[in-house]
């Protein structure tokens, strides 16, 4: 054992110590090891991309890809070990020891002799050297906003007076009782003077939510523009859930009745439609307090609701019915926009959700309207009709006399298909009106198959898509390398990731990709986001062919 307290052996053995420390730093220090990730660099003239998929606490390996120009390449494993003196590098291309190795987090470079090259002179190995810098990872934090319910709770601010209009009145409760006897019932109070009401709507949202430029949705009640509220039970369920999603939801009251009179039956949806625009006008007047984006609305309703949605969205005042066009001559109504309040802003209606709805005239519907639809409707439908017909089905020809014919969702989404205007159907077959009711007030299980298809449609309408010609995602074997073109409608990109596959580039939304030999699934992932906080995922499956 050494005798640290003989001078003489301490004044021989410490200058040796610290010459061996300072010719070789590495020989005690603990190397680090770089982060997984992708790495750009050289070895030699060669440019390489490097993707790293595992380390340890001395082994950093994974695999490259030699970056030529070239859109189609072979991968080639690698590891870099540091466990000796000096960090080796091995691969089927490159094998050596790296000299002046410095080595950090996020880069890594040296001088590598190749032993896997000829020797010069027969004594000297090539050199190359090596370096490698890692690049940035994108930070974003993708959230299900809009589709899905990720808030616990919201909250409802209840009876806002949106507007003031002449009516016979604008609730009557629900009944199990069929509709026909329930418009007998009213028969009486019908042919009361109209009187100056007030319109009051209920505004849901989530109570956490601090986001403020949100899109709108509003609800409009069915009962044949006789009965019902805005607390009716599916427009209470559907606003509850899709506040709970992140949207801003209005439920409507508006004026409802009518005298059994042709004339006074069209006019009680003309109304219904004039106080759904009315109140759009309140709430674009109050987006800034609501937090909601004004150009970003979508409206939707069951029944009479629904044809109050369709209408409102697609009708103005020169499609309006010829007794509604002759009234408003009369002066006894006014156009669509000039009732109920005096707000002037303006508002974007972009999608309808039209639950067993209707039309009277499908030429409302033109081929400058955007405007996206989906329409759910039970076949077996006899109140409203699914194709063309006149409503109330089974009222002793009474219908034949009040009402006129109707186009049902079939053919509107026959009309919508051939204007080449986004839209979907969902046929509920063998279902009748209401399918979601087993009585008045008692939703059953349709309830949750109709809730996930308008939170489906709407999140689609309101999160970003990614639009490319399809024909790029056929990569020749021998193709040099080119971008993907694309675009992001509504939003913009904010990573794209290549799946058997190396990017070119450091920047996330550049869709230049080097494509494995060796890999079975190949895709391009695009990340996409925009104003409204929504987030959205579009893969696109690549395949490559011989040329």
């Amino acid at each position: 054992m050494l005798n640290f307290k003989n001078k003489n052996i301490v004044t021989v053995l410490l200058p040796i110590f610290i010459l061996l420390l300072t010719s070789n730093p590495n020989l005690f220090a603990q190397k680090s090891i770089p982060d997984p990730g992708i790495y750009d660099g050289k070895i030699g003239n060669d440019q390489i991309i490097l993707v790293a998929e595992k380390t340890d606490t001395t082994l950093f390996k994974g695999y490259f890809v030699l970056n030529r120009g070239k859109a189609v390449e072979e991968s080639h494993p690698f590891s870099l070990n540091t466990s000796g003196s000096q960090p080796l590098f091995q691969s089927d291309l490159y094998i050596g020891k790296m000299k002046s190795a410095n080595l950090s987090a996020s880069a890594f470079d040296g001088v590598m002799k190749l032993m896997n090259k000829k020797r010069r002179f027969f004594f000297w190995r090539p050199k190359a050297s090596l370096n490698f810098v890692r690049r940035p990872e994108v930070k974003s934090n993708p959230t299900d906003r809009y589709k899905k319910e990720i808030f616990s709770t919201i909250e409802v601010k209840s009876d806002l007076l949106y507007a003031k209009a002449k009516g016979l009145w604008t609730r009557s409760p629900y009944s199990d009782d069929p509709y026909i006897e329930v418009l007998g019932k009213g028969l009486v109070k019908s042919f009361n003077d109209p009187e100056v009401m007030n319109l009051n709507l209920d505004v849901y949202y989530p109570k956490t939510d601090l986001f403020k430029n949100r899109p709108l949705v509003m609800l409009i009640h069915g009962g044949a523009f006789y009965i019902g509220s805005k607390e009716s039970a599916a427009e209470h369920s559907l606003a509850t859930s899709l506040a709970k999603s992140g949207y801003v939801v209005a439920s409507i009251d508006y004026r409802l009745g009518f005298k059994l009179l042709p004339s006074d039956v069209e006019l009680s949806a003309y109304r219904a439609v004039q106080d759904a625009h009315a109140a759009l006008r309140y709430l674009a007047h109050n987006a800034k307090g609501l937090g909601i984006d004004p150009n970003q609305i979508y409206v939707g309703g069951t029944s009479a609701g629904a044809v109050a949605s369709l209408n409102v969205a697609f009708m103005n005042n020169d499609d309006r019915p010829e007794r509604i066009k002759k009234a408003d001559r009369e002066g006894t109504v006014s156009k669509i926009e000039a009732s109920g309040n005096k707000y002037t802003e303006k508002f974007t209606i972009k999608a309808v959700a039209n639950m067993w709805g209707a039309v009277s005239d499908l030429n409302i519907i033109d081929k400058d309207d955007k405007i996206s639809v989906l329409s759910i409707h039970g076949t077996a439908d006899d109140i409203v009709p699914y194709e063309y017909d006149h409503p109330f089905k089974n009222s002793m020809m009474v219908n034949r006399l009040l009402m006129d014919k109707m186009y049902g969702s079939k053919p509107i989404h026959e009309r919508l298909q051939m204007l080449g205007i986004r839209n979907r159907l969902i046929l509920l077959k063998g279902l009748g009106h209401e399918p979601e009711l087993d009585n008045y007030k008692t939703l059953n299980r349709y309830m949750d198959t109709i809730t996930y298809q308008v939170t489906r449609f709407f999140y689609e309408e309101t999160a970003p898509t990614v639009n490319l010609p399809v024909k790029q995602l056929n990569i020749s074997n021998n193709a040099d390398q080119k971008s993907i073109y694309y675009e992001v409608a509504n939003g913009k990109p904010v990573q794209i990731t290549a799946v058997g596959g190396v990017k070119t580039s450091a920047d996330p939304t550049d869709a230049t990709v080097i494509w494995l030999k060796n890999s079975e699934n190949r895709k391009l992932i695009f990340l996409t986001t925009n104003k409204f906080e929504a987030w959205n995922t579009s893969v696109f499956p690549i395949k490559i062919v011989n040329k």
